[in-house]
């Protein structure tokens, strides 16, 4: 005699029983992972919101801090990838890029308006990454690159002779820029 085989709800059930994050994170996996296998990535995101009791941000529910090119369709649908692609960068460590630095290239690049405040930022960009928990896009890096809202990385020095730390960041908001290039208005040109 063998067992039959889990049923999904069975998991979102016993996943809901846990009282952190943490202890859910890994049956958010398994219910991910399970779901490409399935080809049923969609399915698997709405069993994975119940099981995080949050609201996942999705191409036709984005808020209202996108400019309106970003809100619907194709373009919001890209978007969502890139930036979950991003976390997978940022976790894995294979780039040296910043939470802080994709916000300042979001306002920047006009994805983002720039009322937007840090902690709002971490809600909408932790609902953009099922299973991403609270608060780990507001600690992840130093927001003072953020705060003044007039400034914008392009105006950055690029010379680290001049000033190393701000031609490093303008270096980090560069890549960003060029790996969100297939969604922005513009061309990334960059120069040396």
């Amino acid at each position: 005699m063998t067992l039959p085989p889990i049923p999904v709800e069975f998991v979102v059930g016993h996943a809901q029983t846990k009282n952190t994050e943490g202890q859910r994170k890994p049956y958010v996996d398994l219910i991910q992972r399970w779901a490409e296998h399935e080809g049923m990535e969609d399915e698997g995101l709405t069993a994975v919101r119940r099981v995080m009791n949050t609201t996942q941000i999705d191409a036709q529910h984005m808020p209202k801090e996108f400019y309106q090119t970003y809100r619907q369709g194709e373009k919001a649908e890209q978007l969502i990838k890139l930036i979950r692609k991003i976390d997978a960068k940022i976790l894995s460590g294979e780039v040296v890029w910043t939470w802080p630095h994709v916000m300042r290239v979001m306002i920047d690049e006009a994805i983002l308006m720039a009322n937007v405040t840090v902690n709002r930022y971490d809600t909408i960009i932790c609902s953009m990454i099922p299973g991403k928990g609270r608060d780990t896009v507001r600690k992840n890096g130093d927001y003072d690159i953020v705060q003044d809202r007039d400034d914008s990385y392009r105006l950055w020095v690029s010379n680290s002779s001049i000033n190393p730390v701000q031609a490093t960041n303008r270096e980090i908001c560069n890549q960003i820029a060029e790996f969100l290039e297939p969604v922005l208005a513009r061309k990334i040109h960059t120069s040396i």
